[in-house]
């Protein structure tokens, strides 16, 4: 198994605007299913689970962001999420939030770089 750093995940043009990539990476040492998303120009990384339940965001269906385009949403209960803060906006998650990943996006290409996860390969 050979490890990198920086951690080279997509190329950039792989996220639209309210767009997601997902991901598998190793987080504290586990396997985990993890996803990119694009909000006002930026990107953004989050551990693909929801802090109501452990399931995908996307497990009902392929979409991330509500209808408005304005909140991330789990799509088994309709939990809603800032897409910058990754913090739940939903009652009864309120306070919690998604466990972000750190990227940066440079040369067109968007990289881990977050020092609890690795892309092995």
């Amino acid at each position: 198994m050979s490890v990198k750093h920086p951690f080279a995940i997509c190329p950039a043009q792989q996220v639209p605007e309210l767009g997601k990539f997902p991901f598998e990476l190793l987080y504290r040492g586990s396997p985990r299913a993890a996803v990119l998303v694009r909000f006002q120009g930026e990107v953004y990384a989050y551990l693909n689970q929801c802090v109501h339940m452990p399931r995908a965001l996307d497990c009902e269906n392929s979409n991330i962001f509500d209808e408005t385009g304005r909140y991330l949403q789990c799509s088994m209960h309709s939990i809603c999420y800032d897409p910058i803060s990754g913090e739940s906006l939903s009652e009864i998650c309120l306070g919690k939030k998604l466990t972000a990943l750190k990227v940066k996006e440079q040369d067109d290409w968007i990289y881990l770089v977050d020092k609890r996860a690795a892309i092995t390969g």
